[in-house]
């Protein structure tokens, strides 16, 4: 009977452990910046790793900001380093992956089209990250929906506006002249 009580008593003491770990991890989020940054309440900032998501300044880029406060403004979420990259970016920012009731927001955004899988820097989601953001393309969600009406930015920042697809459009005009002169070039050579 004793050692009963010892095993018990060690087995609450160890999910007591576990649990008040989990309340250290958890940091609560003050105000959310843009749609992949935020502050949390000791003043860091927290810049949200593997994903990139329009500045307020761009098309779409308020609407990925109140996406992202809707999400986690004011709640306990949980911030996961990542292996493979830097604890911290230039701007001294905290890069993290943000988990809400087990859910990882960062791949939430991608997926539900509020933010693109950002590729530049090696991560261990980037797999995932861009599968997600396959899926919002080819579902048209969020940004990527052709037919909805974004939020333009003010006249002041209208210098800063770069579109999405004003981006892709020059990306697949430049790799399209690239194809083209490819086949010419071929052909050429063929007689």
């Amino acid at each position: 009977m004793l050692r009963k009580n010892k095993t018990l008593k060690i087995l609450i003491l160890f999910f007591f452990l576990i649990s008040f770990n989990e309340i250290a991890n958890a940091s609560l989020v003050i105000r959310v910046i843009d749609g992949d940054t935020f502050e949390i309440e000791t003043g860091e900032k927290v810049r949200l790793i593997g994903i990139n998501a329009p500045e307020i300044s761009d098309i779409f880029g308020v609407e990925s900001k109140e996406y992202l406060t809707k999400l986690i403004e004011g709640k306990d979420v949980d911030l996961q380093s990542d292996n493979l990259s830097s604890k911290t970016d230039r701007y001294n920012r905290l890069l993290r992956y943000v988990i809400l009731n087990g859910e990882d927001i960062n791949y939430k955004l991608i997926l539900d089209g509020y933010a693109f899988a950002y590729l530049k820097y090696k991560f261990e989601k980037s797999m995932v990250y861009k599968d997600a953001q396959l899926i919002a393309l080819s579902n048209e969600i969020g940004m990527w929906n052709k037919s909805a009406s974004y939020s333009k930015p003010k006249e002041s920042e209208s210098i800063k506006e770069k579109s999405i697809y004003k981006i892709q459009k020059n990306e697949i005009l430049l790799i399209s002249i690239i194809v083209l002169l490819l086949i010419g070039i071929l052909s050429y050579y063929k007689k």
